[in-house]
């Protein structure tokens, strides 16, 4: 059984890492976002909504990756510099590629729940109408299927959580590899991953309340406490190599 990870000792390296170093990762998170915000913007300028995905993935693939090596260095303890941001496009297509992969769970899982919580409500409705038995049976199959769909979701994005961390660190690594190797790492630590992201909430509510701008520096402490995640579990699959 694999060693639970410490996320206090995650956290408390993540902020040791970006203390005096803020600057260039919220300059970088900063450009992402106003970079995304054109998109979007310009989608709603076009009345053309489908433009937000197409206009939204190319803007990821182009620069997530630079955005992700700016924290990844400052976690690694790495001199970096915001304008690494446009410095991995040489990534596009394999960033892309993971991207779509997301996005294709994403929707599906999001129909098919759609589709469970429709007939849920179907036979709520008319249940008058129906074998008081049968009804109460395809009632609790519903919330059964229902449920089955989102933790189904939940486990499948966790277990390919590490993807574009793996990506960086193994650029020539083919997309299944990747994949594979997402969900060996992930193994045993589902539950340490939703521990990390749980423990930021309280920050992302906080940042509504300043209009996004605490955003700004929340985004490279979570991104940075993940990379310090992704190095202290990545030790448990060996194929992996700096």
């Amino acid at each position: 059984m694999r060693e639970n990870v410490d996320i206090r000792k995650i956290k408390a390296k993540a902020r040791k890492s970006l203390d005096g170093k803020y600057i260039d990762p919220v300059i970088a998170t900063l450009i992402y976002t106003l970079l995304i915000t054109m998109c979007i913007a310009t989608a709603c300028y076009i009345k053309e909504p489908p433009m937000t995905f197409f206009l939204g993935l190319i803007i990821t693939s182009l620069f997530y990756m630079g955005l992700l090596q700016v924290m990844i260095k400052i976690a690694r303890n790495k001199k970096t510099a915001f304008n690494e941001l446009f410095q991995r496009t040489d990534t596009f297509f394999r960033c892309a590629a993971i991207t779509i992969v997301f996005l294709a769970i994403n929707t599906i899982c999001a129909l098919l729940e759609f589709t469970a919580v429709n007939s849920l409500y179907v036979f709520i409705t008319y249940q008058v109408d129906l074998n008081i038995a049968l009804s109460s049976f395809m009632i609790v199959v519903g919330i059964i299927l229902s449920a089955a769909i989102i933790v189904f979701w939940i486990i499948l994005i966790l277990c390919l959580s590490q993807s574009y961390f793996i990506l960086y660190d193994n650029e020539d690594m083919p997309l299944g590899d990747i994949f594979k190797v997402s969900m060996d790492m992930m193994e045993g630590h589902k539950a340490d991953y939703i521990m990390l992201c749980f423990s930021f909430i309280g920050w992302v509510i906080l940042g509504i309340f300043t209009l996004g701008v605490l955003y700004l520096w929340l985004i490279p402490y979570i991104k940075v406490s993940m990379v310090n995640f992704y190095d202290k579990i990545k030790n448990d699959v060996k194929i992996i190599e700096d």
